[in-house]
């Protein structure tokens, strides 16, 4: 068990050698909370104190507690420097909330992240066809990153969460084979 983590891949599950020479990742434990939140980026710290007015530990803790599934972005020498996760909607077993917070470091690891970012979108779409969060309109790097994973800019809402900030609607929607949009043919 992984403290709440609902991955079903083995521990020694990875992705490609050549996407994380500088990176791994494993399943996310409870206890990855303890270790990242204090050393959470400030533009992270602020939007969750925007979004829901609680601490870093607390809001990664119910993370990974409530995402299937929820991983640990690690460098270096096993460094925790992220989370990232699908949070499962509940009237919809094909849609969630997508999120991923990190340190400082991962900035120092952007060639690595966003070579990867494309084939974990990807691997979180072969679950979810319809991928969503809403963002701290003051985050310009999530913001950035974002655009660069294909995540469409919705809608801004200009009095959202805990502190009642604007914060942009975001989406992404798994694409067919085809090129078609999923959602758009059944109509979600």
């Amino acid at each position: 068990m992984h403290g709440g983590c609902h991955e079903t891949a083995s521990r020694s599950q990875r992705m490609p050698d050549s996407f994380n020479s500088q990176l791994q990742f494993r399943p996310a434990e409870l206890s990855d909370a303890a270790v990242l939140g204090p050393i959470l980026r400030s533009p992270d710290r602020l939007e969750i104190q925007a979004a829901v007015g609680r601490g870093p530990i607390d809001t990664l803790r119910e993370g990974i507690a409530s995402s299937d599934p929820c991983w640990a972005v690690l460098a270096g020498r096993g460094a925790l420097i992220a989370l990232f996760g699908v949070v499962p909607d509940a009237g919809s077993t094909r849609s969630g909330m997508i999120w991923l917070l990190g340190s400082d470091e991962l900035a120092k690891h952007r060639f690595a992240v966003l070579r990867w970012s494309h084939l974990w979108v990807a691997r979180l779409h072969e679950r979810y066809d319809h991928l969503w969060n809403y963002i701290d309109a003051r985050n310009d790097v999530h913001m950035n990153w974002l655009r660069w994973c294909g995540f469409r800019f919705v809608e801004l809402v200009e009095c959202h969460g805990f502190e009642e900030r604007p914060f942009w609607k975001i989406e992404r929607t798994r694409v067919d084979s085809c090129g078609f949009d999923c959602l758009k043919t059944r109509g979600d």
